[in-house]
């Protein structure tokens, strides 16, 4: 008999309900088509009666399968990629999964690093913000799994695509403001060079408006005083009407309210706009007119998109979801 205090396994479980262990491998699995109600009822009673819980290493040798997806997001610093999480996660563990998020850090060798670290440790699949190439994605990531790209848009790539319409959000929101007078630019961004969304939004900008400035912000190290002074200098410059653009929400959170208590943003010489995740940014300065996106819908799309992926629901397309932004 088996001791009190010792944990049960999968051949206790079988002993119990009179079965092989090949029947509560299946049962743990949900294949249930080949068993009777009677034997699958003997299977759950075992298992409640033991207290049996499937080791999770043993259960991936059987099935293949760790039930986990991995995804790696640009930088946790902003809102964005948390809510993105979020509505991944809401999509994988309502069908069984679970996401677990890595940081790249808005560094690409970091991003690299993460990359060859899923591929060796037995995940699903990957959903993944790139700042690498499809090239560079398809030698690290060797073994073949799904991967969904999410929030960048990646020519040429063999793997479905969840993002926003950035270059029709950004133009949209500049030819509102050019037709309200305001004809120059100032575009406050991370280093555009590095992610495509962001040079989309850039590219939309400048399809709408002559007069465009542009002022980069690093991720990993700036100096506040300077960015600020750097915006200063770049209003006065300027006798036109000025709108600074932040091609994301945390560059708006992080020097727009000061310019707005200085008295630089007064919706009248100047006036600021930006690619927004949160209410957080529309309380800044209650008339700004902001470009809102839905990270957690996006994560959401790209999440059904990898359960499809899994569940053979998929043929792997280049097909591209595009979750809309709105601006007002």
């Amino acid at each position: 008999m088996m001791n009190s205090k010792s944990q049960a396994n999968i051949k206790d479980v079988a002993a119990l309900a009179m079965v092989s262990t090949a029947t509560v491998s299946r049962y743990l699995n949900g294949n249930l088509k080949r068993m009777s109600t009677a034997t699958a009822t003997r299977v759950k009673a075992a298992i409640e009666k033991l207290n049996y819980v499937p080791n999770a290493a043993a259960r991936q040798m059987i099935t293949k399968q760790s039930q986990l997806i991995a995804l790696i997001v640009g930088n946790t610093d902003d809102y964005f990629s948390t809510e993105l999480f979020k509505g991944v996660s809401s999509i994988l563990e309502a069908n069984g999964y679970i996401g677990t998020m890595f940081d790249s850090d808005s560094d690409i060798v970091r991003e690299k690093h993460l990359m060859e670290t899923v591929n060796s440790h037995g995940f699903d699949g990957l959903i993944i913000q790139p700042f690498s190439t499809v090239s560079e994605i398809k030698t690290l990531m060797s073994r073949d799994v799904p991967i969904v790209l999410a929030d960048r848009e990646t020519p040429q790539a063999p793997w479905p695509q969840v993002v926003t319409n950035n270059f029709d959000a950004a133009k949209q929101a500049t030819a509102y403001f050019v037709r309200q007078g305001f004809t120059h630019f100032i575009v406050l961004t991370s280093e555009l060079a590095v992610a495509t969304n962001r040079r989309e939004r850039y590219r939309g900008i400048k399809a709408a408006a002559q007069n465009v400035d542009v002022l980069e912000v690093s991720e990993s190290s700036y100096n506040h005083k300077r960015i600020h002074k750097q915006l200063i200098e770049l209003l006065m410059r300027d006798t036109e009407r000025t709108v600074i653009f932040s091609l994301k929400e945390r560059w708006l959170l992080e020097f727009i309210p000061n310019l707005v208590l200085e008295g630089y943003v007064d919706n009248i010489k100047a006036t600021a706009t930006a690619f927004a995740d949160t209410e957080t940014a529309r309380r800044i300065e209650p008339k700004l007119k902001l470009i809102s996106q839905d990270p957690f819908l996006l994560g959401a799309s790209a999440g059904e998109v990898m359960v499809n992926d899994l569940t053979g629901h998929s043929d792997r397309n280049q097909a591209v979801i595009v979750v809309p932004a709105k601006f007002g």
